[in-house]
């Protein structure tokens, strides 16, 4: 029996935990974002481009939408990953999907980053 087939070479227990935990987080993330976004607007109701990026210039909205991005990141790329190591037999093919997906993570994080950081700057 090799590692693969004891489940180490697919990800073991460290990233199956945290597949866990960062859906955890984004679950409440994702109810805590409708609960103040829907329920808490400052004008009543109206939730406009002003008054998100009103939001927006608080430094604790910045942070929180930034770890948003992360936690979400790390959950998605992790999962696609852990499906390619179940399903990709073949390790160069394994190699060159993860190494691809990795990119894609990092280019959506510099992205995504820019644009929080950018609008929170009022550079928008």
């Amino acid at each position: 029996m090799t590692n693969r087939d004891r489940g180490l070479g697919s990800g073991g227990a460290f990233h199956w935990f945290f597949q866990r935990i960062t859906g955890a987080v984004l679950l409440i993330a994702l109810l805590l974002h409708f609960w103040v976004l829907h329920f808490f607007p400052p004008d009543h109701g109206n939730i406009t481009y002003e008054t998100v990026m009103a939001r927006l210039q608080h430094p604790l909205w910045r942070t929180i939408d930034l770890l948003f991005l992360v936690v979400g990141l790390y959950h998605g790329m992790n999962g696609v990953v852990l499906v390619v190591h179940d399903y990709v037999r073949a390790k160069g093919w394994r190699m060159a999907i993860v190494g691809a997906l990795w990119v894609a993570t990092i280019v959506f994080l510099i992205v995504g980053s820019m644009t929080i950081l950018g609008l929170a700057g009022g550079r928008a």
